[in-house]
């Protein structure tokens, strides 16, 4: 086995590589949750999730998205000078940083009540912001040059500390009081030590030089895209923040256990969409639509079975990783859940629709979705509680993929799925989504129905294996 390893081209070491750095890395995130959980009450808990939930969305604007694709198009654009371009990039991402933090603090006292944030964890975040570019600057890096030991190493190392150092905090200082910021900054602080010695790293590299030239050109290709990116992270991320305004930090905690079990799926369909996203762009170039969706009918019945069992094995899964008094989060599991159903339908149209570079229709579902789930929100939690938010968001998610699919239609001129297929897999997932958790009070018959599904998977697994093999020969062979 390690013969075959090293004789392996470098692309899928690297590929190998990365996939499982990132299983590590969120695998993790799902692992200590159930240490967090009786570590912290449930009242801190959703406090933090609060908190990595506002992270996220002022992340977008603070650091502008400038690592994710316009970096690497600017690595293919300037092959000679990609250190002058990486530090010139990390200058304008702190200057975007400083200039939000001034509006952000300006601000403030004005929003405090609904940010639910203290000022020095305002501060905390922002020290974050101006630091973190610089890692992400050179992991993008080493991804594009297929260099990949380095990068295993410190997505590990940071991993880990930020799980570790919070755990010995809480543990060691025994002060409930303070648990919320042993948490949160023994985490943070951890990571910000690292990101500092990757920033002097990228400008000793550069030998501090600053080109602005560059920044025109990233600023207009990215910021038709901003919009695009805070919608995505509204529709997956925005119900925590409405819940803990709404409700409490309490429901925040339970709703967010159950938000974790969905991970697991997303994890899944990450791994086979590195290989299926070139596998569609290389079919699509050759015009053979016929190749994709015979490869996306395996795929598709695995990942909707896959997911009826995560619903069906809710009771369980909560237990697990939450204590006793999270118990009524099993009802969030089901829509939740269908809801990852349906944002896989993104990756799918999309692929299409970007090799079309005809973006500007993903933007127009995305934004949709998430000011429909805003919306929602807004009303429905109100009415009937913090489980209602899996329900909109649940419902938004089907409104994107409708959305998706009549662009994709559009663009490609034609279709290229398996409609009925889609159509029955797409009604099955939502009526398990709505009534599945009807069957939690029936133990025995719920194990049943998961042995005849599992048995189903064995089935369709040797088309997936078939499927995947194929997806890893096209993208091998380019």
């Amino acid at each position: 086995m390690l013969k075959k390893l090293s004789s392996l081209p470098v692309g899928v070491k690297a590929s190998i590589s990365f996939f499982i750095a990132t299983l590590i890395t969120k695998g993790l995130s799902f692992i200590t949750t159930p240490i967090f959980t009786r570590l912290l009450s449930s009242e801190v808990f959703g406090q933090v999730s609060v908190y990595y939930s506002w992270m996220q969305l002022f992340g977008i604007v603070a650091m502008f998205c400038l690592s994710y694709g316009v970096f690497n198009v600017g690595l293919l654009d300037y092959p000679d000078k990609r250190n002058e371009f990486s530090f010139s990039l990390l200058i304008l991402s702190n200057i975007i940083t400083i200039c939000f933090a001034g509006i952000i603090f300006c601000l403030y006292p004005f929003i405090k009540d609904f940010l639910n944030l203290t000022i020095i964890m305002l501060v905390l975040m922002i020290v974050f912001f101006l630091v973190q570019p610089a890692y992400l600057f050179w992991l993008a890096r080493q991804r594009f040059e297929f260099k990949y030991k380095w990068p295993f190493f410190w997505s590990c190392v940071t991993a880990f500390l930020s799980v570790i150092v919070p755990v010995l905090l809480i543990v060691l200082a025994k002060d409930d009081a303070n648990n919320l910021y042993y948490r949160i900054f023994g985490s943070e602080v951890a990571l910000i030590v690292i990101y500092i010695g990757f920033y002097i790293y990228l400008a000793a590299k550069a030998k501090f030089k600053v080109s602005p030239s560059y920044w025109k050109t990233v600023l207009l290709f990215n910021l038709p895209l901003i919009p695009h990116y805070l919608s995505a992270y509204i529709l997956s991320g925005s119900d925590k923040i409405m819940i803990s305004y709404l409700v409490g930090n309490e429901a925040t905690a339970y709703y967010t256990v159950a938000y974790s079990i969905a991970t697991i799926a997303l994890l899944i369909w990450s791994s086979i969409d590195a290989s299926f996203m070139p596998f569609t762009f290389k079919k699509l170039k050759d015009q053979d639509f016929a190749s994709i969706n015979k490869i996306s009918i395996p795929i598709l019945i695995i990942f909707a079975l896959g997911c009826f069992v995560v619903i069906l094995l809710g009771p369980e899964m909560v237990k697990l990783l939450g204590t006793k008094g999270y118990e009524e989060a099993i009802y969030v599991v089901p829509p939740v859940v269908g809801g990852v159903f349906f944002q896989i339908h993104y990756f799918l149209y999309s692929n299409v629709i970007y090799y079309y570079k005809k973006p500007r229709y993903v933007m127009f579902g995305s934004v949709t979705a998430a000011l429909l789930n805003i919306v929602l929100n807004y009303f429905c939690i109100k009415q009937f509680g913090y489980i209602a938010a899996a329900f909109t968001t649940l419902g938004c998610y089907f409104v994107q993929a409708t959305i998706d699919y009549i662009a994709m239609k559009k663009v490609a001129k034609g279709n290229i799925y398996n409609f009925k297929l889609i159509l029955i897999l797409s009604t099955l997932i939502l009526l398990i989504s709505i009534f599945g958790s009807m069957l939690y009070k029936f133990t025995f018959p719920r194990y049943g129905i998961i042995g005849i599904v599992l048995l189903t998977i064995v089935v369709f697994g040797n088309k997936f294996s078939k499927a995947f093999s194929e997806m890893k020969r096209v993208k091998k062979n380019g």
